[in-house]
């Protein structure tokens, strides 16, 4: 499987299974949907697909960091210049 696909993957399994919300599946589906649009920037990529699978509603709210945030999967997706 490649990255775009074990993207698509991921985010699927973790919107239906874990509590990715709906409304950034469409932004993860744009990336995982145009390989050729992001070819080159695969490491981006594969940390978006990190932070997808470590997502964590309550990542922020102790003393410690523990998992990845929403705003963590934008800042990604940011950088790879993908918008609502």
């Amino acid at each position: 499987m490649d990255i775009f696909a074990k993207l698509a993957a991921t985010t699927l399994k973790e919107n239906r299974e874990g509590e990715l919300p709906d409304f950034i599946v469409p932004l993860l589906m744009k990336v995982a949907g145009n390989p050729a649009e992001f070819a080159g920037r695969e490491a981006l990529v594969e940390e978006l697909i990190l932070r997808v699978e470590q997502y964590e509603t309550w990542s922020e709210m102790c003393c410690e960091k523990q998992g990845f945030s929403l705003e963590d999967i934008h800042r990604t997706l940011d950088r790879l210049k993908v918008r609502y």
